[in-house]
């Protein structure tokens, strides 16, 4: 069970932190690598996504969706997560570990690949259906899921950056979801540099687990552009996040600058 003092995210990229568990997934809508197929409508019962969401993730580059994801499914992937953690895949990294920090930084992918929990989420819940009425497509293609989990006591925070830059794609239809598996508090949650994406930044990467850690694997990335780290820290910029609670989701574009902190 994931601890509810745990910071966790689901991007579908699947994120998923532990003082609040999530999952993040990576969704765009062009140039299919997997079909998002209705395996199962009957299980895909989220309303249409209003209007105003829709004009909010246009305007601001990212929307909080409340109840968007029935319990079934976050408390599936809460087993997913803990499952994981215990027998991770091969593109695993342990930041902290890696950065000798203390607590434990998480971070894997392709958990659908190797998680009924994780599949059945991607074609039988509502996040496709989501993800496609966000971006006014008809259809949406999954690029991968990413489990991001923080334990409490977890120091390593997680960089400012957009997605764009680390991937090695191009187009403006894209977009990732981040689901809350346990409740988030605003200040343990990722945040959002609002209007960020229509910068169209491909900035300098990282490695997440630090400078220390960097093992040169981006030594190659010809993206030059500098995040301005001292005006978002100096309040420069209006920031986004939300309180979570577990079926809330957050829809950010692919271009967003976004951050966390330790937990």
């Amino acid at each position: 069970v994931i601890p509810s003092t745990s910071k966790a995210g689901l991007f579908l990229p699947l994120s998923l932190s532990m003082a609040a568990a999530a999952g993040r997934l990576l969704l765009f809508s062009k140039r299919a690598l997997c079909r998002m197929k209705d395996l199962n409508p009957h299980r895909r019962t989220l309303s249409t996504v209003s209007t105003h969401a829709k004009s909010q993730f246009e305007e601001d580059g990212v929307v909080c969706i409340r109840n968007a994801i029935p319990e079934e499914f976050v408390e599936s992937l809460r087993q997913a997560c803990e499952k994981n953690m215990k027998n991770p895949g091969p593109l695993c990294d342990e930041h902290s570990a890696a950065a000798g920090s203390a607590g434990r930084f998480h971070d894997d992918q392709f958990l659908w690949r190797r998680h009924d929990e994780c599949r059945a989420y991607l074609f039988n819940s509502p996040v496709a259906k989501i993800a496609a009425q966000i971006m006014g497509s008809t259809s949406v293609n999954i690029l991968y899921d990413h489990l991001l989990v923080k334990e409490p006591g977890t120091v390593a925070p997680t960089p400012w950056h957009n997605d764009y830059s680390y991937w090695q794609i191009r187009g403006n239809d894209i977009c990732s979801i981040w689901l809350a598996l346990d409740k988030v508090k605003r200040e343990n949650m990722v945040t959002y540099v609002r209007g960020s994406h229509r910068w169209k930044m491909l900035h300098k990467i990282t490695n997440f687990s630090g400078e220390d850690s960097d093992d040169g694997r981006y030594a190659q990335s010809p993206n030059q552009e500098e995040i301005p780290l001292e005006a978002i820290h100096r309040g420069e910029y209006e920031l986004l996040g939300w309180d979570m609670e577990p079926g809330d989701i957050v829809v950010h574009h692919g271009w967003t600058l976004h951050g966390a902190t330790g937990n």
